[in-house]
């Protein structure tokens, strides 16, 4: 080994400084860092800031002598390894003894031998420090390595791990994975290839990726791209094929690049789209176009006839009286006819031609490229169709229709005008008893107009266009609104306000009536469910009709709609007049009995306008009389009102019932009210008819203030 050209440190301990300097003289020349120290203690607190190679100990010191000096440096850990030689002129055998049992490791009698043994210990501490630090740069490359092993270990473990999981998603995918090179060598599939193609693993490896995707030219169609996905077609082992729907990944690999293609089934994906497309588009009890599809295409239709200038037409059928099928036979039989209406019609006409149902009892037969002649034709041949006898479950039935005609271009150039004027013309054709009319600018304004209002409620009960007020009830004794009565109200888009005295009319002679009552039931529940979570707790009154007294399904729609808002049937009245229960008296209590068993409260509305029911009220679950606005509103001016009034009360109050006073408009009339003991009042006195909106703020306001 090298000698190391570094000083080391000899400590010199002796108290005679004259001894230091003979051992400085002696050892000078040496490359030695020499230090002094006076005595034993000096020498420990020297051994605490330094290193040295070897310790020049004199015996004979005052204060500690050199064997106790030497007995604690070797009692220390830090030094107990540095070697010590005694110096000293006594030889006596006892001291050399004791020299060696407290730690030396030589013993000096002569300068002359200073040299060599200074120089072997510097050799030797210098050799330990070389060996130190090799031990020291071989450990930390140890605890490297370790490190680096645990690290690799780890790595190891993870891509284990990773493998594993690739391997339970490659095998358990239910999609096939596919991997390949640049020339499209399949070079990998994973065991969902068995279920979706028909192949063993092994028989595709090296094969081209066409045999399984034969319209697939990746390169050229899709240049390799990734991460898209395509739509391309499957070829299984027996050559059936099937929609799929592909994705890419790719990998360079070392001077390579590996594809991967997932590829997915979709036919039964597809099939659901195709299906719920067609039930978009189609009735789903005729099967047959829709309005939507229908519509489109008209549009079509209308777009082809202008570029090639050819005609075409359009009929619009409704089945006269079938109302009648369903509320006396039920509407099972409603829909069978409806089934063989449509079955019927589309045995009559051609492939381009369209049969469409637009909801209830209303068809419609869209003929492109068709003369006025032929639209005739076609017209006869659906009376001879339609009238010939339906036989249902045993039942033999007839029916008969009306239909409305248009032509294009000469009633219209769009599906609205042509839509709207078929429907005109076919409601001419029924109040005229004919089984078809031709739109006609000729036909009477009045007729037209009120077709086309007609035709205008239809499309806002479609569209849910109507609004409804609310006109507040209030308890006479307490002063506290109870409840509202809701109403109708219609804001055509050109006429402006339509007066419910016209409308309601008009949709109860046109079949309209049942819908415009469940519509107004849903948005009144609806509403009134929106205040009960705002603390407002009201009785909602709703009026209906007399055809809503023959519908056997009322109470159940009624029900049903009480059960969405989760509202309580006590707090729903229903409203009717003493005429609609008098025109079918046996149908309109059956059904009134059957809504008071559920719990709604029943009300007659303008009671002692109608003809002569007492004999029906007492039988009646009723539970509150409309006094009419007729006998209340002049009351205090009129002798013979206000008796008819009192008498109308006295005689509710005899029969438990509760009396509520609508048309109340002067403070006069309501404190005869008062005396009389009206239970409930209602009229423009209190709150004229108000939206949501305003009814809410005006209750508010009031309650506050």
């Amino acid at each position: 080994m090298q000698r190391n050209n570094e000083k080391v440190n000899v400590l010199l301990v002796d108290d005679l400084p004259e001894n230091l300097l003979a051992l400085e003289a002696v050892l000078g020349d040496m490359n030695y860092n020499l230090i002094r120290a006076y005595s034993g203690e000096e020498s420990l607190k020297c051994l605490l800031k330094n290193e040295f190679a070897v310790i020049l100990l004199d015996v004979q010191m005052p204060g500690l002598n050199g064997f106790e000096t030497a007995q604690i440096i070797k009692s220390r850990k830090k030094t107990k390894d540095n070697p010590i030689i005694f110096k000293t002129v006594i030889s006596m055998p006892e001291n050399v003894d004791t020299g060696y049992f407290v730690g030396a490791i030589d013993y000096i009698f002569k300068p002359d031998v200073l040299n060599s043994k200074i120089e072997g210990f510097s050799f030797i501490n210098q050799n330990n420090k070389g060996l130190e630090a090799q031990t020291a740069l071989v450990l930390e490359k140890t605890h490297d390595l370790e490190k680096s092993n645990q690290e690799l270990s780890d790595i190891t473990l993870q891509l284990r791990r990773t493998e594993a999981l690739a391997k339970i998603v490659r095998d358990t995918s239910m999609d096939t994975i596919i991997t390949y090179n640049e020339t499209f060598d399949i070079l990998t599939v994973n065991p969902a290839v068995k279920r979706m193609f028909g192949y063993e693993e092994s028989e595709l490896i090296g094969e081209k990726l066409r045999k399984l995707i034969p319209d697939l030219l990746l390169a050229e169609e899709f240049g390799h791209e990734v991460d898209k996905r395509f739509e391309v077609t499957g070829l299984r082992n027996d050559e059936s094929i099937f929609p799929a729907e592909i994705q890419l990944g790719m990998v360079h690999l070392e001077d390579h690049v590996i594809y991967a293609c997932t590829v997915r089934d979709i036919s039964e994906l597809k099939q659901q789209r195709e299906a719920l497309e067609h039930q978009a588009l189609h009735d789903s009890l005729t099967s047959l176009p829709n309005r939507i599809l229908l519509y489109d295409r008209l549009e079509q239709g209308i777009l082809l006839a202008k570029n090639e200038r050819n005609p075409l037409s359009l009929i619009l059928i409704d089945l006269d009286h079938f109302k009648t099928i369903n509320d006396t036979l039920g509407h099972h039989y409603g829909d069978l006819m409806l089934k063989e209406v449509g079955s019927r019609l589309s045995d009559l006409v051609r492939v381009t031609d369209t049969v469409a149902r637009l909801g209830g009892d209303e068809f419609v037969v869209f003929l492109p490229m068709t003369s006025q002649e032929q639209t005739l034709e076609m017209a006869n041949k659906i009376i001879s169709a339609i009238e010939q006898p339906f036989i249902l479950n045993n039942h033999i039935l007839s029916i008969r229709l009306s239909q409305g005609i248009v032509f294009f271009p000469d009633h219209g150039e769009n599906v609205e005008t042509l839509m709207k004027r078929a429907d005109i013309a076919m409601y001419t054709a029924k109040r005229t008893d004919r089984e078809y009319s031709i739109f006609s600018t000729d036909l009477d304004t009045h007729t037209i107009e009120q077709l086309s209002l007609l035709s205008d409620l239809r499309d806002t009960l479609v569209h849910d266009k109507l609004i409804l007020y609310y006109q507040p009830q209030m308890d006479m004794k307490t002063k506290k609104v109870v409840g509202v009565e809701v109403l109708s109200r219609w804001i055509h888009p050109l006429q402006g306000y339509i007066p419910p005295d016209i409308f309601i009319p008009m949709a109860e002679q046109n079949g309209l009536m049942k819908k415009l009552t469940l519509w107004v039931l849903e948005k009144a529940l609806h509403q009134s469910k929106k205040w009960c979570e705002e603390g407002l707790n009201l009785h909602i009154s709703v009026n209906l009709s007399a055809s809503d007294l023959q519908d056997f399904h009322l109470p159940d729609n009624v029900q049903r709609i009480l059960y969405k808002y989760n509202i309580d049937p006590k707090t729903l009245t229903l409203e009717i007049t003493e005429s609609l229960i008098m025109s079918d008296p046996v149908r309109a209590m059956e059904t009134l009995k059957h809504l008071s068993s559920m719990g709604i409260k029943l009300s007659i509305d303008d009671f002692g306008t109608g003809y002569s029911s007492l004999a029906y009220l007492k039988n009646l679950s009723v539970d509150e009389i409309k006094v009419d606005k007729s006998f209340v509103m002049d009351m205090t001016e009129d002798k013979n009102n206000e008796i008819i009034v009192r008498t109308i009360i006295n005689l509710a109050h005899n029969l438990g019932l509760r009396v509520v006073a609508e048309g109340i408009e002067q403070k006069g009339v309501w404190n005869k009210l008062v005396d009389l003991e009206c239970d409930i009042a209602q009229g423009y006195f209190l709150c004229a008819p108000a939206s949501a909106e305003s009814f809410y703020n005006w209750y508010i306001e009031r309650e506050l203030f």
